[in-house]
């Protein structure tokens, strides 16, 4: 069974006013080599904002086949169901909980260490432990290990 990431973020509209009752909608979709076979994977998850525009999603990682293609697309609708925003090409590395404006900013990156097994990963924390408690096959000698306290 694949690991999974806790994704968050706050939901606003253009007046950085937080959009209560909304809907977020993750879609997962490519394919990857898992066991010697090819899967296509495909994936939607679903949350509702609460009152200050919070959203919490429990998302499969895409890092963990041998040739990871899959990527996240992440929407966010109003309460009228009205699109907000959309952010496409999005790759979870770890099973570490992380913000949308961090998975935003590290998809592309790791998304191409993921096919490239030289290339480092760049992995964000609150503390150094969290990364280490992670399983052997979720760390990679060459993950770069960003510590930013939240």
């Amino acid at each position: 069974m694949p690991n999974k990431a806790t994704v968050r973020g706050v939901l606003m509209d253009a007046t950085l006013a937080p959009i209560a009752s909304g809907k977020i909608v993750a879609t997962l979709q490519g394919s990857d080599i898992f066991d010697g076979g090819l899967r296509v994977v495909t994936q939607q998850v679903e949350a509702t904002t609460d009152a200050q525009g919070g959203w919490s999603l429990d998302l499969i990682v895409n890092g963990e086949g041998e040739r990871a293609g899959t990527t996240w697309t992440i929407t966010g609708y109003n309460q009228y169901v009205a699109k907000v925003f959309e952010a496409k090409s999005l790759f979870l590395a770890s099973a570490l909980a992380t913000t949308l404006g961090d998975l935003e900013r590290s998809s592309a990156p790791n998304l191409r260490a993921a096919r490239e097994g030289n290339a480092a990963r760049l992995i964000s924390v609150p503390d150094y432990d969290r990364y280490l408690a992670l399983p052997e096959s979720q760390r990679r000698p060459n993950d770069l290990v960003l510590v930013k306290p939240q």
